[in-house]
Formats: C-alpha cells, sequence, structure tokens
C-alpha cells in the first residue's frame, strides 16, 4: 500500500498529517488536505481497531485450531494457515503504520530504520495472502482436472511447505526487494518516501512498479482462480465418471458394476466430495479479496491515469476508506472460515469451550482458596475464642479456690 501513499511526480510520501505539519508541507510544496472534525476522526479509528482487534482475535483462533488438532492439517488448512499469518502481518504491521500515516501526513513518526526496512518488508503480506488463496484454487483444479489425481489429505506435507515457501519468497522479490534501494529518509523534515530513478522524465520504474502490483497481486490472480472454476465446470459437465458419482445407483445397477468401477467409483465420489470441501471456503475467500481490494488497485489506476491526484484535497479521506477495506478483507477471513467449514466451526468451539473451563478452574481455584482462608480464619477466631475462655476457668477457678481458702482459714 505504499505505493498508493507515495507521490509519484515529487517521489515523496504523501503520508499523513497534524495541524502543525500543515505549515510544513505547505512550505514544502505538498497540498493541504481536507479532514473531519476531531469526533469522527476519533470514530473512525475507534471503528477501525475494533476490526482490526477481532480480526487479530480471529486470525489466532484459526491458527490454533489448525496447529492444535491432527485432523486439521491438511494441505488445504496449510494453505490457510499461510493465509492467516499474512493477515496477521497486515493486522499488527501495516495497519499501524497506515494509521500513522493517516494522522499525519507529510511528518514519518518511527524514525530512520523503520522507514527504511520496515516499509518495503510489510509489503510481501498483500502477495501471500492472495496467493495463498490461489494455490488452494489450483490444488483443486489439479485435483479434478489433473491427469494425476490425488486427496487434499494424502498430499505430500512437505511439497505444501515448499509451495507456501515459494509463495512468500516471490512475495518478497515481487514487493519488497524493489523498495530497498530507493527508500529514503530526511531527518530534517522527518519524511520517507521511495525515491525512484528517472532519467528518461518518464518516472517508468514507478509506474512500472506499481503496474506490476496491480497485475501480480489482484489481476492475475482472480484470472487464474477464474479460469480453474471454468475448467472445472467443464470436467463435472463433461466427465461420465462425474456425473455418475453424482447420481444415485440402485442396487442392481452396483451389482452390474464390477469391482474396479465400483472402486472408481467410490475414488470420484470422495475427489468430489474434497473439491466441494475446498469450494465452499473458497468461493467467500475469492469474493471477500475482490471486493475489499478493488478500491486499493482502482486507487492505483486512478494514480496511473492521473499521477497529480494525490493533490486532490479529498485524497487523504479516500485513503482512510481504503485502509478500511483493506483491514476488512484481513479480518473477515475467521468468520467465512466458521460459516462455511464444520471443522473449523467444531475446532473454535473446542477452544472455547476449553477456555470457558480454565475460566471455570480457575473461578473454583479461586473460591476454594477464599474459603480455606474464612475457614482458617474463623478457626483461628475459635482458638482465641476458646484460649479466653479457658482463661476466665482458669481465673474462676482460681479465685474459687482462693475464696475456700479464705472460707477454710476463717474457720
Amino acid at each position: 500500500m505504499e505505493d498508493a501513499y507515495s507521490n509519484p511526480t515529487l517521489n515523496t510520501s504523501s503520508v499523513n498529517t497534524t495541524n502543525a505539519s500543515v505549515t510544513q508541507s505547505a512550505a514544502l510544496g505538498f497540498p493541504e488536505y481536507l479532514y473531519q472534525p476531531l469526533e469522527a476522526t476519533v470514530f473512525q479509528i475507534t471503528l477501525w481497531s475494533t476490526i482490526v482487534l477481532l480480526g487479530v482475535i480471529g486470525n489466532l483462533l484459526v491458527c490454533i485450531a489448525i496447529l492444535g488438532r491432527a485432523k486439521m492439517k491438511t494441505s488445504m488448512n496449510y494453505y490457510l494457515l499461510s493465509l492467516t499469518i499474512a493477515d496477521l502481518g497486515v493486522l499488527l504491521m501495516i495497519f499501524p503504520v497506515a494509521v500513522l500515516k493517516y494522522l499525519s501526513p507529510f511528518h514519518w513518526l518511527l524514525g530512520k530504520h523503520a522507514c527504511l526496512y520496515m516499509v518495503p518488508t510489510e509489503e510481501i503480506f498483500y502477495g501471500a495472502s492472495i496467493w495463498s488463496i490461489t494455490a488452494i484454487a489450483i490444488e483443486r483444479y489439479r485435483n479434478i482436472v489433473g491427469s494425476k489425481r490425488y486427496q487434499f489429505r494424502n498430499r505430500s506435507r512437505s511439497r505444501t511447505v515448499l509451495v507456501i515457501i515459494a509463495v512468500w519468497v516471490a512475495s518478497f522479490l515481487v514487493s519488497s526487494v524493489p523498495l530497498y534501494p530507493i527508500m529514503v529518509y530526511n531527518s530534517k523534515f522527518k519524511l520517507c518516501y521511495p525515491k525512484w530513478p528517472d532519467m528518461s522524465g518518464t518516472n517508468a520504474l514507478s509506474l512500472s512498479y506499481s503496474i506490476a502490483l496491480i497485475v501480480v497481486w489482484y489481476a492475475l490472480p482472480l484470472a487464474v482462480i477464474a479460469f480453474t472454476y471454468l475448467k472445472i465446470k467443464k470436467r463435472v459437465r463433461d466427465s461420465v465418471v462425474f456425473r455418475t458419482s453424482m447420481s444415485v445407483t440402485d442396487e442392481k445397477e452396483s451389482a452390474i458394476l464390477s469391482q474396479s468401477s465400483q472402486n472408481k467409483e467410490k475414488r470420484a465420489k470422495r475427489i468430489w466430495r474434497q473439491s466441494n470441501k475446498a469450494k465452499r471456503i473458497l468461493t467467500p475467500l475469492v469474493i471477500l479479496f475482490a471486493v475489499t481490494m478493488f478500491p486499493l488497485n482502482a486507487l492505483r489506476v486512478l494514480l496511473l491515469i492521473m499521477p497529480n491526484f494525490w493533490r486532490n484535497p479529498y485524497y487523504n479521506l479516500i485513503m482512510g476508506q481504503v485502509i478500511m477495506f483493506v483491514m476488512i478483507n484481513s479480518s473477515a477471513n475467521p468468520l467465512l472460515y466458521y460459516i462455511t467449514s464444520n471443522e473449523f466451526k467444531d475446532a473454535f468451539k473446542i477452544i472455547f469451550k476449553s477456555l470457558r473451563e480454565k475460566k471455570n478452574f480457575l473461578k473454583r481455584v479461586s473460591s476454594k482458596s477464599r474459603a480455606s482462608s474464612r475457614t482458617s480464619n474463623r478457626e483461628d477466631e475459635r482458638e482465641g475464642t476458646d484460649y479466653r475462655l479457658t482463661n476466665n476457668n482458669s481465673n474462676s477457678g482460681v479465685e474459687l479456690i482462693n475464696g475456700n481458702v479464705q472460707i477454710v482459714t476463717g474457720l
């Protein structure tokens, strides 16, 4: 998202603003953005923070569900785990920086090292997110249409891990590596921006980077996923095996079928069930990504067509809405898992149940400790009372003896 904040004309970051920096930004030739009233800004930041907090909790639950249960460690769920880690990176690293940029344009608040190293690195999460989803679609396509038929569960775990590593490395090479050499930190004016080399005066490198992000992180993955959907749909329509697997055969038909045909049919049914399971999760994930990431990519396209659009007084307000959509994309996935997958629903219920049991256990332990302390206090009080009674009885006995002695002596 750094490219949407950076000024493609002056190679400076059109990051955020405070009232104190307005004069400085005007002196440096930066535009003066319009801002909401303080109450509206506080409400907006609170809303964003609530979405992010819920997203962090939900993604942590997904990690616990996948890593904590043996039957959840399938190939598809490993890709979902990769997606979850990328979403946590967006929520925990990109969101705080985006809020600071929104509140303080033209003034970098996190210092030199964060500018030079953290800003380029955080771009990796966008690519890892969408291509983890795309990997699920490709797996489903190969499982149904490919020549080698294999199940998600029986796939080599090492091969799945290698694919995930390749996705993250490719994301790092495409989005992060080009930014490291060009990031500049101006200590005098507290500015952080990418300074693209521009020998021809056309700003070709900056435009190429923005186009690459639009294509590689949005258009190409959606095109690949759409291609897999169309090929699978054609396969299902044309394949006799899948039409047979979807029909209900009676006992006479099953008796006529040879043993190999029955085994083939059972195998096709298993593949189809696993494909439907992947489709139930994959379809809403793709729709959510396409809708929520569209504003960011539309803004990138707009900046390519109108390079000076960043000078618009409403630009920072528009960026605020883009931030919200990006955070929704990274926060809503656990809710989709809960709605579309019985496995995740059961896993979440088990986690909540264990948390309630631990909470009740701690309550019981604390109540028992309080009860034992009260009992010990009562015993101490009772012992003190008994001691006083004993002393009183002994004293009265002594007095009685003394009285008797006096009486005897008097006699």
